[in-house]
């Protein structure tokens, strides 16, 4: 069938209409396009379908960087200029949360573009293919791919993924690059008794992470990052901001929404490796995190260590604020990709801070949990997107929450 693209849609599949009036989800296109496209699959309320060739194209195609776009499941966004990547996410931003969180007008500021559209990426992990090739999934599909080029890690990652002479390991799952302020770190993950021999230059560390989490060091040590001037040591099981460049201005904005004031109690809930407490602790009275992997725990220790004004909760979310016996004048979460749980929810609703700063990197999420603490008597009164993620359709946002 021949249709014409209306929109992109959470997920970066556009969206155009059949002629029987269903909706049609087609990927890699671009609003207004009018594009043919073969329907893969036929549901009651609409179409999932390919696209066989652009009729009309967008002024906003570009060719895309990367000769893996469009089979691999990393980017959706490559064939689009940059400025329409942006102006898309805040399109679906804004009905993700009129449309699932009932908020009629969403108090959008405009977006944070990143500083650079490609080779911003701190880290990237591959999955191991066949005897001595690295991949990543395919779109849409469980099975790897093997991988020759990616435009979206730093540079220094991509010189030291090509360089690196890889055999697989039974048990082996994940081969991961990161990249810090002092060096660089390749992370194999696996099962027990999965871990590599390895043999690499003196400026860059190695580690294995096992299924539990619990990390050996192969070669070298932690990373360190450097960020508005202070430093981070990040060790390999712990996750950390994936763009560099971006991360002072996410801090920047959550001080700016959660205003933290001396005499003030704040929480800090899936606070990591206190890359938000450790700039919370020199304005607040008190700091309280909470984090409940052990990993991310013993780096806000290292982290935080000069405060004395700075607790930790090492336990999940629910766990800690059930026992925690203070009430925060101010709470900043920052939850998985899954949103807040439902059990952290409620012991959340429950503490019920006075203002809350979320920091969301799913729009869907972000407004399941909008509707939640709406019904629960907090006000929208901020909302910034932040672009961590260029090539991508994923959007990071930092929203302001004010009990009524």
């Amino acid at each position: 069938m021949e249709i014409t693209i209306d929109k992109i849609v959470h997920g970066g599949d556009g969206m155009g209409r059949a002629p029987d009036g269903r909706p049609v989800f087609v990927p890699f296109t671009a609003p207004g396009e009018r594009v043919r496209v073969d329907p893969l699959q036929s549901h009651k309320g609409f179409f999932r379908a390919r696209m066989l060739a652009v009729i009309e194209p967008s002024p906003d195609r570009v060719a895309p960087r990367c000769r893996h776009f469009g089979e691999c499941g990393g980017c959706q966004f490559q064939h689009l200029n940059y400025a329409a990547q942006t102006r898309i996410k805040e399109e679906v931003l804004r009905e993700q949360l009129q449309r699932l969180a009932g908020i009629a007008e969403p108090p959008l500021r405009p977006i944070r573009a990143a500083p650079a559209e490609w080779n911003y990426r701190n880290h990237v992990q591959f999955t191991p293919v066949g005897a001595d090739k690295l991949g990543f999934f395919r779109a849409g599909s469980p099975s790897v791919m093997t991988i020759e080029e990616c435009h979206l890690p730093e540079p220094r990652l991509v010189d030291l993924w090509k360089s690196l002479d890889f055999e697989n390991v039974p048990g082996l799952h994940q081969v991961g690059f990161r990249a810090g302020s002092d060096g660089e770190m390749i992370v194999f993950e696996g099962e027990p008794g999965a871990t590599p021999e390895v043999s690499v230059e003196s400026s860059v560390s190695a580690a294995f992470v096992d299924a539990e989490g619990t990390a050996v060091y192969l070669a070298g040590g932690p990373l360190r990052f450097e960020i508005r001037g202070r430093t981070f040591t990040v060790s390999p099981a712990s996750f950390f901001q994936v763009q560099t460049a971006l991360a002072p201005v996410l801090v920047e904005t959550v001080l700016d929404l959660a205003a933290p004031a001396r005499g003030e109690t704040a929480f800090d809930i899936y606070c990591g490796t206190g890359l938000f407490s450790a700039f919370l602790a020199e304005r607040a009275g008190r700091v309280i995190g909470i984090e409940a992997s052990p990993a991310a725990a013993a780096d806000f220790e290292i982290n935080l260590d000069e405060f004395e004004t700075v607790e930790l909760y090492a336990a999940s979310a629910e766990e800690a604020l059930a026992a925690i016996p203070a009430r925060p004048d101010l709470a900043v979460i920052d939850p998985p990709r899954s949103g807040v749980s439902a059990p952290a929810m409620r012991a959340l609703l429950r503490a019920a801070p006075p203002r809350m700063v979320m920091v969301s990197c799913d729009p869907a999420t972000l407004a399941r949990d909008a509707r939640i603490l709406s019904g629960a008597g907090y006000r929208l009164t901020d909302l910034v997107p932040i672009d961590l993620f260029p090539q991508t359709s994923h959007l990071e946002t930092v929203s302001r929450w004010a009990k009524e």
